[in-house]
C-alpha cells in the first residue's frame, strides 16, 4: 500500500508539474513582441511605426484605445545616454476615428525648432540626444482619464538638424521705399525762397517809379 501511495504522489506531482510549465509557456507566447510596441499594456496600446527618429522625417505612433477617447500630451523629455536633459515640448496631430484608433505625428520641422523648456532656452542639439521619452493621458469624454502610457522613441542625428527659417515678408521693403521718395518730393518743392524774393523786390521798384514820374508831371505843371 505505501508502494502505491509513493507511486500515485509521484504521478500527482508530475502531472502538476507538467500542466503548471504548459500555462507558463501559454502567457509567454501570447505576450507582443517587445520591438515595436511600446507601451507597457496591450490596450490601450502605442505603437512606434519606424524604429528610430533620425532627422528625416516625422514621428508617427499608431494607437489602440477605447470608443470616446481623447489622448493629450502631458509630458515630454530627452535623454542622453544615462539622465534627462529636461523638459521640451512639441504639439503633436492626433488622429482618432470612433472606436478610438488612429495616429500620433510629430511634424519633423517642429522637432528641428524645439526649444528647452528650462535654462537657457537655447535650441537643442539634438547629436546629444539618444531618446525622446513621452507620457500620454487616455481620456474619455475629453475629462476622465482612465490610464496614461508612456512612449520611448530611440534618436540616431550625427547631425543637429538646420532649424527651418520662416520668409520675410515681402512688404517691409516696399514700405520703406515709399517713404524715401515722399520724403525727397517734399524737400524738393519747399526750396524757392530767392524767387519770392525776386517778385516782392521788382513790385517795390515799380511803385517808387510811379510815385517818381508822378512828382514830376506834378512840378512840370506847376512851373508852367
Amino acid at each position: 500500500m505505501n508502494k502505491r501511495k509513493l507511486v500515485l504522489e509521484a504521478l500527482l506531482a508530475l502531472s502538476l508539474t507538467t500542466l503548471l510549465s504548459t500555462v507558463v509557456y501559454a502567457e509567454k507566447t501570447h505576450q507582443p513582441e517587445g520591438n515595436t510596441v511600446i507601451s507597457e499594456k496591450d490596450k490601450p496600446s502605442i505603437t512606434l511605426v519606424m524604429d528610430k527618429w533620425t532627422g528625416e522625417n516625422d514621428i508617427v505612433l499608431n494607437v489602440q484605445s477605447k470608443k470616446n477617447t481623447t489622448i493629450k500630451l502631458s509630458e515630454m523629455y530627452v535623454w542622453d545616454d544615462s539622465a534627462s536633459l529636461g523638459g521640451i515640448y512639441v504639439e503633436p496631430k492626433i488622429d482618432l476615428d470612433e472606436n478610438g484608433n488612429g495616429t500620433i505625428t510629430f511634424k519633423n520641422d517642429d522637432l528641428k525648432n524645439v526649444k528647452t523648456l528650462i535654462g537657457s532656452n537655447d535650441p537643442l542639439d539634438w547629436t546629444k540626444i539618444k531618446q525622446i521619452e513621452m507620457w500620454f493621458n487616455f481620456c474619455l469624454d475629453e475629462t476622465e482619464i482612465y490610464t496614461s502610457k508612456s512612449a520611448y522613441i530611440p534618436v540616431e542625428i550625427s547631425k543637429t538638424p538646420s532649424p527651418v527659417e520662416t520668409e520675410k515678408p515681402k512688404t517691409t521693403e516696399t514700405v520703406k521705399k515709399e517713404t524715401k521718395v515722399t520724403t525727397k518730393n517734399t524737400q524738393s518743392k519747399a526750396v524757392k525762397t530767392g524767387d519770392n524774393t525776386n517778385i516782392t523786390l521788382y513790385t517795390s521798384l515799380l511803385i517808387i517809379s510811379v510815385i517818381v514820374v508822378s512828382g514830376t508831371i506834378v512840378l512840370r505843371k506847376k512851373k508852367s
